[in-house]
């Protein structure tokens, strides 16, 4: 316990940050719709014709002329972009930056094993994804309630939840990665955020990028699959939880085996 106090001591000010500016953006966000609905009906046809650019980011599945398709396109890009590469950056830096910063060998000298190394480090990576996407939740619920608009609470919690798991996808999949890496390296977390979250922008434009429904989180979490019918792709999540596990018995494999930095 006292490794997941101590990464949550140090990880607070970002995930702060992060968390408030992401969350407050997407209250914002919803505040507009009121002001311009009369508006985003017409801008709504508009971004449905756009072809490849709509197709790109499920405008042409959600209407966003309605405040739950304003939501997904909106707040919801807000919220997967953010926490994806919020995700990314908390695992990847998880155990690399003992290495880099030289407190791997104080570390290693203490009574505790590796493995609980790692699995206190990922309960720590756990519990702030999920403060996170809490904090959003709430945002995003209580921006329908200010405003005084009805919403599907189906779908809203159902792409919340989706939104959730991918981001822990991600989070356990980076923290493997830093695993095999000496020091911190944000760009690495992020680089992968950003490639799986174009892997799903692919498989919206084109049907020939199919397959990549099959590796990239954002599929199974992105607003147009899980909002229009409040349904989630469980076969899919269910494969991406296979990745995680997957993903941590290779970061156990690899770091219990590793060496202490020269």
């Amino acid at each position: 316990m006292t490794l997941i106090a101590h990464e949550l001591k140090q990880n607070r000010k970002i995930l702060c940050i992060w968390t408030a500016v992401v969350a407050g953006m997407a209250f914002i966000l919803m505040f507009i719709y009121p002001q311009m609905a009369e508006q985003v009906e017409s801008i709504s046809d508009v971004y449905s014709n756009l072809g490849d650019f709509s197709a790109a980011f499920g405008m042409d599945k959600m209407d966003f002329s309605t405040m739950m398709g304003f939501y997904g396109v909106e707040a919801g890009a807000m919220i997967s972009i953010g926490g994806g590469m919020l995700a990314a950056v908390l695992g990847g830096n998880m155990l690399c930056k003992e290495e880099g910063g030289h407190t791997s060998e104080f570390l290693f000298t203490m009574p505790v094993k590796r493995r609980t190394v790692i699995f206190q480090k990922l309960a720590a990576t756990v519990i702030m994804i999920s403060i996170f996407n809490v904090v959003c939740w709430g945002a995003g619920a209580g921006a329908f309630l200010a405003i005084g608009e009805e919403a599907d609470w189906k779908a809203f919690m159902l792409y919340h939840m989706a939104q959730l798991i991918m981001q822990l996808e991600i989070g356990i999949i980076c923290l493997a990665i830093s695993a095999f890496l000496k020091k911190v390296s944000m760009g690495i977390g992020i680089g992968v955020s950003l490639l799986l979250y174009f892997m799903q922008m692919f498989i919206n434009v084109t049907d020939k990028a199919g397959w990549l429904k099959y590796i990239t989180p954002y599929y199974y979490s992105d607003a147009a699959n899980v909002m229009p019918e409040a349904v989630v792709a469980w076969d899919l999540v269910a494969l991406g939880a296979g990745y995680s596990l997957v993903a941590i018995i290779i970061c156990v494999i690899r770091y219990t085996g590793k060496d202490l930095a020269v």
